[in-house]
């Protein structure tokens, strides 16, 4: 393959197929079986900050093998997964019932179409929404979703991530989408879905590093206050969306 998905649905649908024991292995004990663990932690425990207390219901689209579902329904929420991968949803199935959770399901859909039964206060993209076929129809569904007042959280990545190395050989080997998916975006998105308002934040692991980095080098004098003035500023610059990166949109409805 030339690294253009030919038939993203279709790679996407059988990913987990293609991934060989292994690879279901990696994925099925996420987040801790990941080097990312500690970025995928940092955020989950920033998004549990943000969310109203439990129970709220929360609908986690394109949740793959189920952990973020999991670990928002250890927490207290009702929540409802939902991938396109049959393989993905049954590997999530058996580790939530392993988990002995009654407020946690799973279904196989497609998120560009899906029409919950139900409204839900919260629907979340976790490094998900830019798989999508289109990213106006999944953002679509979950204004349809939520509630009036309700709330969408998209953490996904921005400019460059399509030609990373990793993204493209998820490309080439597996033929899925993988896109740029800045916060401009997003927003630009979500208001022609008619979201009223959004908010962009950095992503939480993206802060806890930052500062480490800063005070690291300040105890090791380093760290000149004019540098760190200018490092701030260059940083608000970047994580504002002037510079488009990776980063958490939040959109009411």
């Amino acid at each position: 393959m030339d690294g253009t998905p030919t038939d993203p649905k279709a790679g996407e649908k059988a990913y987990y197929a293609n991934l060989g024991e292994a690879g279901r292995r990696h994925a099925g004990a996420k987040p801790f079986s990941d080097p990312q663990c500690g970025r995928y932690l940092a955020d989950l425990g920033a998004l549990l900050l943000m969310l109203e207390p439990a129970p709220r219901a929360v609908l986690d689209f394109g949740c793959g093998t189920g952990w973020t579902s999991i670990f928002l329904a250890r927490a207290g929420y009702d929540v409802l997964g939902v991938d396109i991968s049959a393989d993905a949803v049954a590997i999530a199935s058996d580790a939530g019932r392993e988990a002995g959770l009654t407020n946690l399901s799973f279904v196989t859909a497609d998120y560009e179409e899906f029409r919950p039964d139900r409204a839900f206060d919260y629907v979340l993209f976790y490094d998900a929404l830019h798989h999508a076929e289109s990213e106006q129809a999944a953002v679509a569904a979950a204004f349809r979703a939520l509630k009036d007042g309700g709330v969408l959280f998209a953490f996904e990545p921005g400019a460059g991530h399509s030609r990373s190395p990793g993204s493209r050989h998820a490309m080439s080997t597996y033929g899925v989408h993988e896109k740029d998916m800045p916060p401009a975006r997003v927003w630009r998105l979500g208001r022609q879905a008619g979201f009223r308002r959004a908010l962009f934040l950095p992503m939480p692991s993206e802060n806890a590093r930052a500062i480490f980095r800063r005070d690291y080098l300040r105890a090791r004098g380093g760290f000149s206050l004019w540098w760190e003035r200018a490092w701030g500023y260059f940083r608000a610059v970047w994580k504002t969306g002037k510079v488009s990166r990776s980063g958490l949109i939040l959109m009411w409805k």
